[in-house]
């Protein structure tokens, strides 16, 4: 049974909060019934119980958590009988529809998963009809405990609550290999063969009047006795509602709770109903009148603070770490007139169709994507990307009716605010505020106004960064020192000390951009007396850890007791705890700082600037224990506490800016991501001998080499910081100075890149080598490739050149060894023929067995990206016998050698694949019977029509891994059997056995070279397809037939007499169903189709034809529209309803223009219903539909036919107008 909880937990929550915001009515739940002849002779509301469905009212195709009145049903009784029990067709009141008939069928051969939980029904489980005819037929019967009839057998699972009267609605017509089959209870309503969900909980109707009723509207219409001005926010933006509706339904609330709250409740029965339908009328109109979204600009924001759930946050375009990304921020205030700040808040949706938009970001031109970017923030993307923007439920005390949700385009993720992280999300929630989106109007003009200055504001801030980071790689080369004869010491009250100390924290001269405020702290310890452990002052780590930078760090503000000129020591110490402190500073002068507007300061950058701390200088803290926690009386040394730092001042300065540039939690655990730091004390010293500059080996190289570089960064950060300073810049001046930056930093040798690609090298030696793939095998490398990388790796351990060309050299020689080491796995050889297995002997709880050499198999022509893990064409099948082996116990005593395969290779061409190219660690592999690729991109498997070499790795000798690449959250994924649904799927865990593959070698003779399966047919039954190769229409258990026309109420068909050309459609019948391996006679599996060219010649066509209004559906599954007629799971000609029709891939269908004929051919299907109109152009959504059987009238009333089949009413009439089932019919 295919019960896919995530994806039909969010299908019910859809439908049960959806339908529960239909039509209120007076209606709620009556007596429980408990005999047939109850539930069978009036109107009733089945409910369904247990862990699917359980508490929720069958309501149309889903259900509804409230009594509506479209959960009032009737069985009503038909003709016939089975097993002795009357027959019934179940009716919905309101719309007069019944459950339409469906004989499920099974799925890859497998009997056990025979239900409708895939959403066969445009995403439904079970399909309705107007027609009686079309109609389900049930047996109803009373729930037996584990009884033994299957009509009214029923089981506790599922938590199904059988201690009271339950019944089974078991369906007339048995599924494809005989089982009785039920109406379920399940995520939504669906038919299925499974005792656990069959029973349903039948109840009377019951119909309140007078007060009662009014309370009962009020409480259906009125959520917690809500004001409709409250629940639908009156405006004209997407999602808002009309004002005077919502004045109306104000109105009528108002009316309803005077009538309630009067001391006599005094309205008549006439007035409650008069009342109670000006509600729902009032109401269900506001529901339908919202503005829908459409073009235009907007602020976007969730509903937090409509509810209550913290503030409401509004939608920026954000970056960082090199990525763009969508942040959320509750602290932004909307202003009451647009200005410069509120553009980067602003978004320009763009409809594409129906609910599908693209929303892009006005600031920065990028669109919205559900891919997450960086932790907790979904991305935005260069490409324009598609997104549901669907409106909010209507009900219940939790919604946002003026919003909407902002879904995936696969409807799979919905966006929602984080406060945490201050990001976006994918949360499936329905209930959460922060998934539900008001989109708030902004015009044209508005925008444009402002639109000039914030994109200077956005090129002023990119500027500032880059010039930040400039300054900060032309400076990294350069270190500052105390004169040789400096002698550090822990005494901080030495005179000259620049900072004075106050005492008070209001008057303190200390400033800092981000001080802690959870833990006490103060900016008078740093100057302070003694050594009381218990003092310090530390910068937020309640915000966070993050890298420190010099575009990002906190830092400290200094204001001089007099202007310090020259050089200048800076001494720190520790912290008592000795955690958390800084080990850079970059230094900046000023002469002017307001610690209000702290931004407003035009800094001048000094340098960078190590803090040096030694062992020789000590500190001990009083009054706190080892730890550095407060312990009264005690102490605790450290040995390192004092740490100096040096820089030149290139001018006379009043204050100094210290920013942490780099930081370190401790010696033992060297953590420099955390950002923030703490110290016990700081002061600030001009120095009395001259500070000592050096310049590092790395930054005399480029001086030495190409010194050009550094003269024109040092240019261009002059221009720059022109711009800067008078916010003027440029995106020239931005392209010029990233141009400069770039040459200096390719120029600046690094000899970290030699550690990197060592650490590279050294890990894919060790893997292979500890996996035993060094060797001849297949997934081994070759020992001689192995010796060589092994010898670059041992050529460059001590390596410690800081010279450009040398490290440019080893990395080179490295990555070029360590790629031809990777290139050179032994792979299958191309040109020859390979099955693929699964190489997992893991056993997964709820599959049939271990997948433990399953094969791998193409099921059609299906090229669709779209796959899912339950729907894809890259399937496989398990071993016969596998099923033996299904817990810890049998495994460990399992011989894997009795596993035979359930089909032959020998007759079945699906499951063999040709490597047409196998070289550099990829394998091109191309399936023999449908001619599709196997293909692994953007972290998913599936099929193409080109060819598509896959990465491949070894696992084991013998045995591989394939990569499917990178998903959209830039996750690798590996090739992976899903047990469970015998599909292969994908999966991120390289420990997951499920991820192993054998590649084992077929000989020609061995395989189908002419012949291939179909799967899930029925012996008799007809079907329309179409294939990628040419078919054999003398061999094989297939009668292929081409369509002749139409000849009135037939579709006449004729034997393919010669080959069926590839690409051409054509309708089949199933002469002979295969028994597999297995051993198991089934009416329904699979037949063999031959070829009638060699599959090993590799002759495909992928271009389908039309042939007399037959088209043919190859690689792309398509819906049909309304009135185009199809071949259905009965193996009937059907016409497409309103919602139009699946065709799947390797399929067809008719497009209208067949002809029409006088022959009779060598076979025909009935066209029923006059879809022979659909076939031959007419168009069928206007077709009348007649009754099975019909009275045929003249045009003045004269009774000429009674009772006769609908398809024989008009036969051998003269020519003339009659009426033919109550309709005026033609006849010519």
């Amino acid at each position: 049974m295919k019960r896919f909880y995530n994806y039909f937990l969010s299908l019910f929550l859809l439908m049960a909060v959806g339908i529960s915001g239909a039509m209120a009515q007076a209606y709620r739940e009556g007596n429980l019934l408990e005999t047939v002849e109850a539930v069978t002779s009036q109107d009733i509301l089945l409910n369904g119980t247990g862990n699917m469905g359980g508490g929720q009212y069958l309501c149309g195709q889903g259900y509804s958590s409230t009594v509506t009145k479209d959960c009032r049903y009737r069985l009503e009784q038909v003709s016939g009988q089975v097993d002795g029990l009357n027959l019934y067709v179940l009716k919905q009141v309101s719309t007069g529809l019944y459950v339409k008939d469906y004989t499920l069928q099974t799925t890859s051969g497998d009997d056990s998963q025979m239900d409708t939980s895939d959403g066969p029904f445009n995403g439904k489980m079970i399909d309705v009809t107007a027609d009686k005819a079309e109609a389900m037929q049930f047996t109803v019967s009373l729930a037996v405990k584990d009884g033994e009839d299957p009509r009214s057998g029923s089981t506790e699972k599922q938590a199904q609550d059988l201690s009271q009267p339950s019944f089974v609605l078991a369906t007339k017509q048995p599924s494809a290999n005989g089982t009785i089959q039920f109406l379920g209870h399940y995520y939504s309503p669906f038919f299925s063969v499974y005792n656990d969900t069959n029973a349903w909980q039948i109840h009377a109707v019951d119909e309140p009047q007078g007060k009662t009723k009014l309370q009962v509207y009020m409480d259906a219409y009125f959520t917690n006795n809500t004001d409709p001005s409250v629940m639908y926010p009156a405006g004209t933006h997407p999602g808002a509602y009309p004002a005077n509706l919502v004045e109306a339904a104000h109105a009528v609330y108002q009316e309803a709770n005077d009538a309630l709250n009067a001391d006599e409740f005094t309205l008549t029965d006439e007035q409650v109903n008069d009342l109670c339908n000006r509600i729902e009328t009032t109401i269900e109109k506001l529901k339908t009148s919202t503005f829908p979204m459409a073009d235009g600009i907007y602020f976007i924001h969730d509903s937090r603070g409509m509810f209550n759930a913290g503030n409401t946050m509004f939608l920026y375009g954000d970056s960082g770490n090199g990525q763009n990304y969508i942040s959320a921020n509750g602290d932004y205030t909307k202003p009451a007139k647009l200005d410069a700040d509120a553009v980067k808040y602003l978004w320009r949706v763009k409809v594409v169709k129906g609910d599908s938009v693209t929303i892009q970001n006005v600031l920065t031109g990028l669109y919205f994507t559900h891919k997450e970017a960086v932790a907790k923030h979904y991305g935005l993307s260069q490409n324009e990307t598609l997104v549901m923007v669907r409106k909010c439920s209507e009900t219940g005390d939790k919604y946002n009716h003026s919003s909407f949700y902002i879904r995936d385009s696969n409807n799979t993720k919905r966006a929602c605010t984080n406060p945490d992280a201050h990001g976006l999300l994918n949360w499936d929630d329905a209930k959460d505020p922060g998934s539900q989106f008001v989109f708030e109007s902004v015009t044209e003009d508005e925008l444009n106004a402002v639109l000039e200055e914030a994109k200077q504001q956005v090129r002023n801030e990119k500027l500032a960064t880059l010039y930040g980071d400039a300054v900060f790689a032309l400076n990294k080369g350069i270190s500052y020192a105390p004169a040789a004869g400096y002698v550090l010491d822990n005494d901080f009250s030495a005179e000259g000390a620049l900072v004075r100390h106050t005492g008070a924290e209001d008057n303190t001269p200390w400033y800092c951009n981000n001080k802690e405020t959870k833990e006490a702290n103060t900016y008078e310890a740093l100057t302070g007396e003694g050594w009381d452990g218990t003092t310090f002052f530390h910068s937020s780590w309640s915000s966070g850890n993050f890298e420190p930078s010099i575009s990002k760090n906190h830092y400290l503000v200094a204001e001089l007791e007099h202007d310090a000129t020259g050089d200048i020591l800076v001494k720190v110490a520790k912290r008592a705890t000795g955690n958390d402190f800084p080990t850079q500073f970059a230094v900046y002068g000023a002469n002017k700082f307001n610690k209000e507007n702290p931004n407003a300061t035009e800094w001048k950058f000094q340098g960078l600037t190590d803090i040096n701390y030694t062992d020789s200088v000590a500190v001990t803290y009083t009054d706190v224990n080892e730890k550095g926690a407060k312990a009264e009386g005690q102490t605790k040394t450290i040995p390192d506490a004092v740490g100096i730092a040096a820089m030149h001042l290139d001018g006379s300065y009043a204050y100094i800016k210290l920013a942490a540039t780099k930081t370190l939690f401790n010696a033992s655990n060297p953590q420099t991501n955390r950002g923030y730091f703490a110290l016990a004390k700081l002061n600030i010293w001009e120095a009395a001998e001259p500070v000592v500059k050096s310049y590092t080996p790395e930054l005399q190289d480029v001086q030495n080499t190409n010194e050009a570089v550094i003269t024109e960064l040092q240019t261009q950060i002059e221009a720059a910081g022109k711009q800067v300073a008078d916010s003027s810049a440029t995106d020239a001046q931005i392209a010029s100075l990233q141009a400069a930056l770039d040459a200096f930093n390719n120029n600046y040798p690094d000899p970290s890149r030699v550690t990197t690609a060592l650490a590279e090298a050294s890990s894919v030696y060790n893997a292979a080598s500890s996996k035993n793939l060094i060797g001849d095998k297949l997934a081994q490398y070759p020992t001689a490739v192995a010796e060589k990388l092994a010898n670059v790796i041992a050529k460059y351990q001590g390596f410690n050149s800081v010279k450009l060309a040398d490290i440019n050299a080893a990395v080179n020689e490295i990555n070029a060894v360590v790629a031809e080491f990777k290139a050179s796995i032994k792979l299958p050889e191309a040109g020859k023929f390979y099955t693929l297995r699964s190489a997992s002997k893991k056993y997964e709880k709820g599959s049939n067995g271990v997948s433990y050499r399953g094969i791998i198999y193409s099921a059609s022509n299906d090229a669709t990206t779209e796959v899912t893990n339950d729907v894809t064409p890259v399937r496989y099948y398990r071993m016969n016998n596998a099923s033996t082996i299904q817990d810890s116990a049998s495994f460990a005593d399992a011989d894997f050698t009795k596993l035979q395969d359930t089909i032959n290779i020998a007759d079945d061409a699906r499951l063999v694949w040709k490597a047409e190219a196998s070289a550099n660690g990829q394998i091109t592999f191309r399936n023999l019977a449908t001619g599709m690729y196997l293909t692994g991109a953007d972290g998913k498997i599936y099929q193409s029509i080109k060819a598509t070499p896959i990465n491949v790795e070894g696992i084991a000798p013998e045995t591989f891994r394939f990569n499917a690449g990178k998903n959209e959250n830039g996750v690798t994924m590996y090739m992976n059997t899903r047990a469970v649904s015998n599909t292969i799927v994908t999966w991120n865990d390289t420990t997951d056995q499920n991820s192993n593959f054998f590649i084992e070698e077929v000989a020609k003779d061995k395989i189908a070279t002419q012949s291939f399966y179909l799967a899930n047919v029925k012996e008799g039954q007809f079907y329309a397809g179409t294939f990628a190769v040419d078919i054999d229409p003398t061999d094989g258990f297939i009668t292929p037939y081409q369509v002749i026309g139409v000849n009135g109420d037939k579709l006449v068909l004729g034997e393919y007499k010669d080959v069926v050309e590839a690409g051409t459609p054509f309708i089949y019948s199933v002469g002979l169903v295969i028994t597999t391996a297995g051993g198991q006679e089934t009416k329904f599996g699979f037949t063999q189709v031959v070829t009638a060219n060699d599959l090993t010649e590799g002759n495909y066509t992928y271009e389908t034809k039309n042939v007399n209004g037959l088209q043919g559906v190859l690689t792309e599954a398509v819906t049909i529209p309304a009135g185009k007629a199809y071949i259905n799971n009965s193996g009937a000609v059907a016409v497409a309803p309103e919602a139009g029709a699946a065709i799947a891939a390797n399929g067809a269908y008719f497009y209208g223009d067949a002809s029409t004929t006088a022959e009779k051919g060598d076979e025909s299907l009935e066209l029923g219903k006059m879809v022979g109109n659909a076939l031959t152009g007419i168009d069928a959504t206007k077709v009348i539909v007649l009754p099975a059987k019909v009275d045929v009238y003249s045009i003045d009333g004269k009774l000429l036919r009674q009772g006769v089949k609908s398809s024989n009413a008009a036969k051998n009439l003269p020519a003339g107008v009659y009426v033919i089932g109550g309709q005026k019919v033609l006849v010519k």
